[in-house]
C-alpha cells in the first residue's frame, strides 16, 4: 500500500499527511483520529457511521461495495427506495416518480425488508458447488489434452501396421465381411423376432385387461367395478413397465457396407483409403451428479411478439397444436387461431364462443378441450381447414376453472374453486375425484392453474391466491410444496421435455424441477398468465395481460 492509500483524505486536501484509522460510510473517505473527533463535534456529521480500517485496502473496498449496493443505478447520489417488479429494477424517489410512474407493481424496499429472511447459505453452497465443478472440468480438459497428444503417436503406429498388412487385406476382408454379415444379420433378426413376440404378448394381455374391464362395466355390480379397478391397477403398472422395457429394447441395428474408394481407383489413391475423424465422446466428463445440476435446459431466446388489440380483458389461456396456437380471451368470449409460419404469428380466425373460455388444453394432435366455468361445461374442439369445429360438449357438476389431460388414461382432470379435483372421461362421464386433505382442498380453492405429468402421474396445482405451487399424486399423496418470495400470482403452468415445470406469474416464469427445486427465474415483462409448449418441447408461448399479448420463445 502507498502512503496515499493509508493517509487521511480530508487532511491530504490540506497537504497534511496523517495516517488514517477509520472509514466513514457517508463521506466514503478514510479519516484520521482528529477528523473522528471533528465528526463527533459537528452535529451534521455526528450520526455518520465510522468503522476501523483494519487491514486497510481490503476493508475500504468492502465498505465501498456495501455502499454501492444502496445507490440508485440511474442516480448515484440517491438511495434506492423501491423495487419495480414489472421491470425488476431498483428505483430511487426520482425514478419511481418519473420513469416508473405507470408501472403496476412498485414495491417499497422497507416493506420487503420487513418480511425478508436472510438465507444466503443456499446461494453460497451452490456457488461453492460451481467452483468445485469447475476444478473437475479443468482436470478433465488437462487430461484430455494429453490424450490428444498421445493419439498422434497411436496414429503413426496404426499406419505402419496397416502398411504391412495391406497386401493380404483384401482376401481376408472379403471372407471376414461375408461371414460377419451372416452372423450379425442372424443375431439382429433373432432379436427382432423375440421383440415382436414380446410385443404381441403385451398386446394380448392388454386386450384381455380391456375385455375384463368392459365386462365389469357392462355387466358387473358396484362390487365388481371395485374389484376390477384394484386388479387393473396392478395389471396397468405391469403393462406400462413392460411397454417401457419394450420401447427401450426396440431394434435399431442394421448392416451396411461402406466403400471408402472404388476398385478402379484403389491403386492410385491407396493413401486416401483411410481418413481421420474427430470423435465426440462424453466418457470421462464429470456427470451432472459430479457437478451441480444447473443448466437442465437451454436459456429461452425471444422469437416474436403478437399484440392482441382487444377492447377488454386478458389472454388468460393458450394451447399449441401442430402449427397453430389458440388463445382464449375470457372477457370477450372469443377464441383466436394463430398460424405459426417461420417463427412468426399471424391471426387466422376469431370465433365467438358461448361463455368465457378460462382454460385450453391439448387432447391429441388435432383436438383440444375448452372449459367454461360460468356455464359448467367442457367442450372438445378440433382445427379443421383453418377454423374451429366442435366435436362434443358435456356438462360438469360445478365450475371447472382449469383442466389438464392424462394421455395414458385418456382422461380430463379439472379443478374446481369449491376445492375438488374431478376426473372425466372424454365422453363426459365423471370417473372419480382426487382425495384431498382439508389443507389441499384449501389450496385448490385458491388455484386457477394445473398441469399433469404423465411420466410421473403427478399433478401440479398453481395456487394463485396463495402464491405457491403444490404437487400431488392422483391418490392425494403430497409430493412437494413450492413457494418463493418472487413467485407472485402464478397461473397456468406447462412441462418441458425434461419434466421441468414452467410457472408463469408477475415478472416472468419460475422453472422448477420434479422435486420442487428452483432451477431459474426467467425474467419477462408483465404478468404471465399461461405457458404452452410445442410438440418438440423446444419452443413455448407465454400469454400476458394488461396489455394483452403473446410472446414466443425457443430454448437454446
Amino acid at each position: 500500500m502507498t502512503d496515499e492509500d493509508i493517509n487521511c483524505e480530508p487532511c491530504s486536501r490540506e497537504e497534511i499527511k496523517v495516517p488514517a484509522s477509520r472509514y466513514c460510510y457517508e463521506c466514503s473517505e478514510k479519516i484520521c483520529e482528529d477528523c473522528v473527533k471533528l465528526h463527533k463535534k459537528i452535529k451534521s456529521l455526528s450520526n455518520h457511521k465510522l468503522c476501523y480500517l483494519g487491514d486497510g485496502e481490503s476493508d475500504v473496498a468492502q465498505f465501498d461495495f456495501l455502499k454501492s449496493l444502496t445507490k440508485c443505478p440511474e442516480h448515484q447520489a440517491e438511495e434506492v427506495r423501491y423495487i419495480c417488479k414489472d421491470h425488476d429494477q431498483l428505483c430511487c424517489n426520482e425514478c419511481a416518480i418519473v420513469r416508473h410512474r405507470k408501472c403496476d407493481h412498485m414495491i417499497s424496499i422497507a416493506d420487503e425488508l420487513s418480511k425478508f429472511e436472510i438465507s444466503d447459505q443456499d446461494i453460497n453452497f451452490r456457488l461453492g458447488e460451481i467452483l468445485d465443478s469447475s476444478e473437475k472440468l479443468t482436470e478433465y480438459e488437462t487430461k484430455h489434452q494429453s490424450t490428444v497428444k498421445a493419439s498422434k503417436m497411436q496414429i503413426r503406429e496404426k499406419l505402419a501396421a496397416f502398411k504391412m498388412k495391406i497386401d493380404e487385406a483384401f482376401c481376408k476382408m472379403e471372407q471376414t465381411i461375408l461371414q460377419d454379415a451372416d452372423d450379425r444379420s442372424s443375431n439382429i433378426l433373432k432379436g427382432s423376432n423375440t421383440q415382436l413376440e414380446s410385443i404381441e404378448t403385451l398386446k394380448t394381455e392388454v386386450n384381455q385387461s380391456r375385455d375384463n374391464l368392459c365386462t365389469a362395466l357392462n355387466n358387473g355390480e358396484k362390487l365388481h367395478l371395485f374389484l376390477i379397478e384394484r386388479l387393473l391397477k396392478t395389471e396397468l403398472k405391469r403393462h406400462e413397465d413392460t411397454l417401457q422395457n419394450l420401447r427401450s429394447d426396440s431394434s435399431v441395428k442394421c448392416l451396411t457396407l461402406v466403400d471408402d474408394i472404388s476398385e478402379q481407383d484403389l491403386m492410385k489413391t491407396i493413401a486416401s483409403c483411410s481418413h481421420l475423424e474427430e470423435l465426440t465422446s462424453s466418457a470421462g466428463i464429470p456427470s451432472n451428479t459430479e457437478i451441480c445440476e444447473i443448466a437442465v435446459t437451454g436459456e429461452p431466446v425471444f422469437i416474436s411478439e403478437m399484440k392482441l388489440n382487444i377492447s377488454s380483458g386478458n389472454a388468460r389461456a393458450c394451447v399449441w397444436i401442430d402449427n397453430f396456437v389458440i388463445v382464449g380471451l375470457q372477457e370477450m368470449k372469443q377464441l383466436r387461431l394463430f398460424d405459426i409460419n417461420k417463427e412468426s404469428l399471424k391471426c387466422n380466425k376469431t370465433e365467438n364462443v358461448s361463455s368465457q373460455p378460462l382454460s385450453l388444453k391439448k387432447v391429441d394432435d388435432s383436438r383440444f378441450a375448452v372449459c367454461y366455468p360460468f356455464n359448467n361445461s367442457i367442450e372438445l374442439m378440433k382445427i379443421s381447414k383453418g377454423t374451429f369445429e366442435t366435436v362434443s360438449t358435456f356438462k360438469t357438476d360445478g365450475a371447472i376453472w382449469d383442466i389438464s389431460f392424462n394421455k395414458l388414461q385418456r382422461q380430463i382432470i379439472g379443478i374446481s374453486r369449491s376445492g375438488t379435483i374431478d376426473v372425466f372421461q372424454l365422453d363426459g362421464t365423471k370417473s372419480g375425484s382426487v382425495p384431498l386433505t382439508p389443507k389441499m382442498s384449501y389450496v385448490v380453492k385458491n388455484a386457477y392453474g394445473i398441469c399433469f405429468d404423465t411420466g410421473t402421474n403427478v399433478l401440479y396445482i398453481s395456487s394463485r391466491d396463495l402464491h405457491q405451487v403444490v404437487a400431488v399424486k392422483l391418490d392425494g399423496t403430497l409430493v412437494f410444496e413450492y413457494s418463493q418470495q418472487n413467485l407472485q400470482y402464478p397461473w397456468q403452468p406447462d412441462i418441458d421435455a425434461k419434466g421441468n415445470i414452467y410457472i408463469p406469474g408477475v415478472g416472468g416464469i419460475h422453472q422448477i424441477d420434479r422435486n420442487g427445486k428452483l432451477l431459474r427465474e426467467i425474467k419477462l415483462p408483465g404478468h404471465g398468465l399461461c405457458v404452452t409448449f410445442d410438440e418438440s418441447n423446444t419452443k413455448f408461448i407465454v400469454s400476458f395481460g394488461n396489455p394483452s399479448r403473446i410472446l414466443m420463445y425457443k430454448l437454446k
